[in-house]
């Protein structure tokens, strides 16, 4: 079964991630999406992004598939 695992990308990066988890055989691939982008953001707003995504992390590593 494996370790659940969760690739977390940004909006502008969400459709090569699908394209590459489509090469690798992995259409299945647990993916969730923040803003971009997130190099050069101050501490403060990384962290807002953060909270806005870590709900639906949770819930894609712990949700039965």
């Amino acid at each position: 079964m494996g370790v659940p695992t969760v690739v977390v990308t940004t909006e502008q990066f969400r459709r090569l991630t699908d394209q590459v988890a489509t090469s690798l055989n992995r259409p299945d691939l647990r993916v969730v999406e923040t803003r971009h982008p997130i190099g050069g953001v101050d501490e403060d707003t990384a962290r807002a992004w953060a909270d806005e995504v870590v709900e639906a992390v949770i819930a894609a590593l712990t949700e039965p598939r």
